[in-house]
């Protein structure tokens, strides 16, 4: 599942850029795109702490355009957060759960308007940080639903074992994996390749 890193990648929703350092890091060409101003100057602050560059531009992805396509996007998508529960034990006391059917609707159009601008062949890698399906597994399904040709390049990462992988070729991770060395977030991710 996407183990080699494109020349070019596109991040939404990229700052404060703990995965943009990785890509970078990789090797690959890195635009970073996020509406938060003040999220974004974080972003810079670990570039420069780390000798690495990007292109970032501060902007709404439901709005900006870019002026060309791209190999692959990593879509970070805002989510209910769920999977930082291990980390966070307050959430369920914070939040209600009220605000998810707004997230679920502002991660499709994000998805939508994503694929818009990776090239015939790319790859559009789709990530939460949420426990709930309808932020991971539901989310991808109807993505498949509305976009002809799409499909999910299966995971083949080989130090995810086989209870991270989902029938729909995406990986699930949760809190109670690795338990024996503190355990992990919650998290979902899959690679949505467009058709060539």
């Amino acid at each position: 599942m996407c183990l080699r890193v494109p020349r070019q990648v596109r991040f939404l929703c990229a700052a404060p850029g703990g995965k943009t350092l990785q890509l970078c890091d990789a090797g690959a060409r890195v635009t970073a795109v996020d509406l938060s101003a003040s999220r974004m100057a974080r972003l810079h602050q670990n570039l420069s702490r780390t000798g690495f560059s990007a292109q970032t531009v501060v902007a709404d992805a439901l709005e900006w355009a870019p002026d060309q396509t791209f190999d692959a996007i990593l879509l970070d998508a805002p989510c209910s957060a769920t999977g930082t529960i291990r980390r966070h034990p307050d959430l369920p006391f914070v939040k209600d759960g009220s605000e998810v059917q707004d997230l679920v609707a502002l991660q499709s159009r994000l998805i939508d308007r994503a694929l818009n601008w990776v090239r015939p062949g790319g790859r559009l890698i789709f990530v939460t940080c949420s426990l709930l399906p309808a932020e991971g597994e539901d989310q991808i399904a109807a993505a498949l639903d509305r976009h002809a040709g799409l499909t999910v390049e299966p995971s083949d990462l080989p130090f995810a074992p086989a209870e991270w992988r989902c029938a729909n070729g995406g990986l699930r991770l949760r809190p109670d994996y690795w338990a024996d060395q503190g355990g992990m977030d919650g998290f979902y991710m899959a690679c949505l390749r467009v058709p060539g």
